[in-house]
């Protein structure tokens, strides 16, 4: 995974909302995460889930 994101590195973070995170690695949205879950929470937070892989857009 990190070869492939090591491809689409960004000089500084693409969030609306800053995050404030000194040695963090940006990269641009190029995948999606595939995920399997249950079910969603009334919180909207994902129950278990499971990280299946990433594609490419």
């Amino acid at each position: 995974m990190r070869k492939a994101l090591g491809t689409v590195v960004s000089p500084k973070q693409k969030l609306t909302k800053p995050i404030r995170k000194p040695k963090a690695t940006w990269v641009e949205p190029k995948f999606y995460a595939e995920v399997e879950y249950r079910d969603i929470t009334s919180e909207g937070l994902l129950r278990a889930s499971s990280f299946k892989g990433l594609t490419r857009k």
